[in-house]
C-alpha cells in the first residue's frame, strides 16, 4: 500500500496540466548533470535546459505544432551536443569541454552555474511568435535568434547564429541585445542564450527534432569563440 501511494504521488508530481494548454512537469530533483572528457581543456560549459518557472515551483513546457515540446526537445539538444549526432563532427566533449547539464527551475540553474564556475553559459530554447502552429507563412518570419547582454556574450551570440542558423529553415537569423533575462543578467559566466528557431510552424519543429543532424553546430560555435582551448 505505501508503495502504491508513492507511486501515485510521484505520478501526480510529474503531470500537472497548466492553463493555456501547456503541460506544467515538476522539475526533478537532481537538477545538474556534469559529463567530464578524457581530455579536458580546462573549461565549463553550462547548458541550460528549458523550464519556466513563472513565478512559482513548477517547470512549464511550451508546445507548438505537432506535439513539439521545448523541454523535451532542450533536453534532447543538450544531449546531442554534449555527445555527438550522427554525422562525424566533433562533440562539446570530442572538443575537450566538462559540460554541466542543468535541468531545474531556471533560478536553480543561474544558482548552478556561477557555483561551478562555468566559463560560458548557455541556454537552449525554441521560440514563437504566436499562441498556436501557423501555416503559410514565409520563412523570414522564423529563424535562429541568440541573445545577449555583454558584450562578450554578443560575440558568442554571433558564432551561434552564423553556425546555427546557416542550418535551421528560417531565414531571419539574428543576435538581440536583451535586459530582461536572468539567464543573461545573473550569470557569472559569460551568457549567449539560443533560441533555435521558432516552434509554431512546421519546418522548425521538423529541422528541431533532426538536432542529431546539427547540434554539432553550437558545438562548433561553442569551439570558435573560446578560441579552440
Amino acid at each position: 500500500m505505501r508503495k502504491t501511494l508513492r507511486r501515485l504521488v510521484s505520478v501526480l508530481t510529474v503531470l500537472l496540466v497548466g492553463a493555456g494548454g501547456f503541460l506544467a512537469v515538476a522539475p526533478t530533483a537532481a537538477a545538474d548533470v556534469t559529463y567530464v572528457p578524457d581530455n579536458w581543456n580546462g573549461k565549463v560549459v553550462y547548458l541550460s535546459q528549458a523550464c519556466h518557472d513563472r513565478g512559482d515551483t513548477v517547470c512549464h513546457d511550451n508546445t507548438g505544432c505537432d506535439g513539439f515540446s521545448e523541454n523535451i526537445n532542450s533536453y534532447k539538444v543538450a544531449m546531442s551536443t554534449i555527445n555527438g549526432g550522427s554525422t562525424d563532427h566533433l562533440s562539446l566533449l570530442e572538443r575537450g569541454y566538462k559540460v554541466v547539464r542543468g535541468n531545474g527551475l531556471t533560478r536553480k540553474n543561474i544558482a548552478s552555474s556561477n557555483r561551478v564556475g562555468a566559463d560560458l553559459h548557455i541556454p537552449l530554447h525554441s521560440n514563437a511568435i504566436s499562441a498556436s502552429c501557423e501555416s503559410g507563412k514565409p520563412a523570414s518570419r522564423y529563424g535562429t535568434h541568440a541573445m545577449y547582454v555583454s558584450s562578450a556574450g554578443k560575440e558568442c551570440a554571433a558564432k551561434i547564429v552564423q553556425r546555427v542558423g546557416a542550418s535551421s529553415p528560417g531565414t531571419n537569423d539574428t543576435r538581440q541585445y536583451r535586459t530582461d533575462l536572468g539567464e543573461l543578467n545573473q550569470t557569472n559566466a559569460v551568457a549567449c542564450y539560443l533560441e533555435q528557431d521558432f516552434h509554431v510552424w512546421q519546418r522548425g519543429v521538423n529541422w528541431m527534432r533532426d538536432r542529431d543532424s546539427w547540434s554539432w553546430r553550437l558545438a562548433m560555435a561553442v569551439d570558435v569563440y573560446m578560441g579552440y582551448p
